[in-house]
């Protein structure tokens, strides 16, 4: 008993100071930085009732929904609490899934300091952004999987359930479960026990549609149809990123994989690892099962961040590193099993998550960081009341609509993405807020269609930034944005 409590009582410290840290470098309002842009986007559909972009993420749309309701700052600060939550209990998470391979308390606790203040995580939990959610399903999983539960089938198809209901990728970690679980005590009951428990969360769905029925300002596909529905949650929209990496680069980004893996835990870090990762394969059978799952999981998620075609796709290493710090947990256990133990916790709290914590400190802190916000007000701010502003580029159009909808929700200026024009269900929305708008079925039409209405209608048109699609249109400077003046 006495063990059990001062184990949690680390965990809690852990969790406690992880948090703290996270709060105090938190992003105050949106941002740019820490591929972040997407978090105009997030905050903006989850504070109006809207739905974001593709796969709509239902179970983080409910909980942000309540964080941007906070009385504590901007509701972009208070959904960037809930990242720092998530981010922390990951890390607290770590521990236990740790402290189950029989290391010491030690061990498992500064592994878990070392994810926690490491570049990657510690940069996902000081932005309004969904990704620090993957990493504490991941974190659950691991701790659930590697215990003794009494009801460990159950509790990990339920935590699969829920993480299906965030993002896809989840399923990566399939094969690593199902190993993991391959010799539990199934039975009949506990087989529809499991999925029941890991289907039922999927009905969370049912939120984007009820959500897009409502027609709020952010409606990514309109998913109160079927098509849009499926075009949403399939996420269909990003599927050319797994296809569209040229072979060449694959290499370039395995040494960029490798590169950030020695950003986030140093030489030592990664050594330890390594360390770890062999010792767990020669302790017997039960290690090698161990080792073959981990290897599974690492080998999944770090190839699928590297084929994915998008700028921020190594965000995607979380899963990877996540286990790679097990590795690190399992090797400082062994080596304090030999000898010189003081010696190595006392080299290992000050170079590991103290190193990290103080060297990515000025990195990772945000609480000053308004750029994103300053430009959509003062893009706001120069404009008439009725003016149309046509957005290019995520970081420009996601800062527009999140001051525009929940900073100054009574402006009548109308934000134009002309990237998402291509679409049909975002044409057919910029028809309801454009009245007047003729039928066209070419992003390019739409766009000038676009334009002669609005004029029509007397309304000054803006661009973000000078574009190919305008190049028929003279362009004049004006604050932070261009002034559509007349045609060539």
């Amino acid at each position: 008993m006495r063990n059990t409590l001062r184990q949690h009582s680390i965990a809690a410290g852990i969790f406690l100071v992880s948090f703290i840290v996270y709060a105090r470098t938190l992003a105050p309002t949106i941002t740019w930085r820490h591929a972040g842009a997407d978090s105009g986007d997030l905050v903006t559909a989850a504070f109006t009732g809207g739905v974001p972009h593709p796969p709509g993420y239902p179970l983080y749309l409910l909980i942000a929904s309540m964080f941007a309701r906070l009385p504590i700052g901007e509701p972009a600060f208070g959904v960037g609490l809930f990242s720092a939550l998530s981010a922390a209990l990951a890390a607290m998470f770590l521990f236990y899934a740790a402290r189950a391979f029989n290391v010491t308390d030690a061990s498992a606790s500064i592994a878990a300091l070392t994810l926690a203040f490491s570049p990657l995580l510690w940069s996902q939990a000081t932005i309004a952004e969904v990704n620090t959610l993957t990493t504490f399903f991941v974190a659950a999983l691991f701790a659930v999987l590697f215990s003794n539960a009494r009801h460990k089938i159950e509790l990990a198809a339920f935590i699969l359930g829920l993480a299906l209901t965030h993002h896809w990728t989840i399923v990566l970690l399939v094969p690593t479960i199902a190993w993991l679980l391959r010799e539990a005590e199934w039975n009949r009951v506990r087989i529809v026990r499991a999925g029941i428990l890991s289907l039922a969360p999927l009905s969370l769905y049912a939120i984007l549609p009820m959500r897009a029925a409502n027609q709020p300002p952010i409606n990514w596909g309109n998913a109160a149809t079927w098509d849009g529905f499926v075009w949403l949650v399939s996420a269909t929209a990003y599927r050319l990123y797994l296809f569209d990496l040229a072979p060449a680069m694959l290499i370039e980004r395995f040494a960029f994989a490798v590169r950030l893996l020695f950003e986030q835990f140093n030489v030592w870090g990664v050594a330890l690892g390594l360390w770890g990762m062999m010792q767990m394969w020669s302790e017997g059978r039960v290690g090698r099962q161990r080792s073959i799952a981990l290897i599974a999981g690492l080998a999944l998620t770090s190839t699928y961040a590297l084929i994915y075609a998008s700028r921020d796709s190594y965000i995607y290493l979380s899963p990877t590193f996540f286990i790679f710090a097990l590795w690190i947990a399992y090797g400082l256990g062994d080596l304090l099993k030999r000898g010189s133990a003081r010696a190595i916790i006392l080299a290992a709290l000050v170079l590991l998550p103290g190193f990290n914590g103080i060297t990515n400190w000025q990195a990772m802190d945000l609480s000053q960081d308004r750029t994103a916000f300053d430009y959509a007000r003062t893009a706001l701010t120069v404009v008439p009341a009725n003016a149309v502003i046509l957005a290019d580029g995520d970081e420009h159009l996601f800062a527009l609509w999140y001051y525009r909808y929940v900073i100054a929700s009574d402006s009548r200026v109308t934000i134009v993405s002309v990237e998402l024009l291509q679409f049909d269900w975002y044409y057919d929305q910029m028809r309801t807020q454009l009245p007047g708008l003729p039928s066209a079925s070419r992003a390019p039409d739409r766009l000038n269609a676009i334009i002669a209405a609005s004029r029509a209608q007397q309304r000054a048109v803006y661009a973000t930034a000078p574009m190919n699609a305008l190049s028929a249109y003279v362009l004049t400077p004006q604050k932070n944005l261009y002034v559509l003046e007349r045609a060539r």
